[in-house]
């Protein structure tokens, strides 16, 4: 164990060590046991944090969201006057550099699970309300003035499924799209909204 980690350092390091069994071995090979040799701690000290196999699954689970919600927030913390770039931030949610590709695949599969896990399906159902909430003041921003509200909530509709199923193709051993190609469509995407 790592004498000099803080608290939050070492839960992050667990929920971390869940996702590499994760993407290595499938969430059925998730245990208490598997992720305290995964982390490199004794199942005490996991289960002095997570008491319960659910805890740290949905802790593993929720990180994933943490980490893409940090993102936005230091892009829009560095932006100027003019607010944040709107492509910078839904490319947040696309899995183009490693961090977020082994991010999106840990997501695609706690998200299956969530289905019949309601301690996950409440993690999912959080995520995609931020989510949500984050295409809505881009598509808001990048909309006419006086576009009314319905309108504007079908278009983040529209953008959000859209990020979702490109998401889902460029994840996996075989990429069904390309980051260039997926940066291309939202490009497009977001010009449409202002027209």
């Amino acid at each position: 164990m790592r004498t000099n980690e803080t608290a939050d350092e070492r839960r992050r390091r667990i929920g971390e060590a869940v996702w590499r069994i994760v993407r290595r071995d499938g969430i059925n090979a998730v245990s208490t046991r598997s992720v305290a040799t995964e982390a490199g701690m004794v199942l005490g000290s996991l289960r002095h944090y997570f008491p319960r196999q659910s805890d740290v699954i949905a802790f593993a689970m929720q990180l994933v969201a943490d980490r893409s919600s940090e993102r936005i927030r230091g892009i829009v913390a560095l932006a100027g006057d003019e607010g944040p770039d709107a492509q910078q931030l839904i490319e947040q949610y696309l899995p183009f550099d490693v961090e977020r590709r082994e991010e999106m695949e840990v997501w695609l599969v706690f998200a299956g699970a969530a289905v019949s896990d309601p301690s996950l399906a409440t993690v999912k159902r959080d995520s995609d309300a931020t989510m949500l909430a984050v295409i809505r003041r881009v598509v808001a921003a990048r909309s006419p003035s006086g576009t009314p509200a319905s309108e504007l909530d079908r278009a983040a509709g529209r953008l959000r499924a859209l990020i979702d199923g490109m998401a889902a193709h460029l994840v996996g051993p075989y990429p069904a799209l390309e980051p260039d190609e997926a940066s291309a469509i939202v490009s497009e995407e977001l010009r449409r909204l202002g027209s």
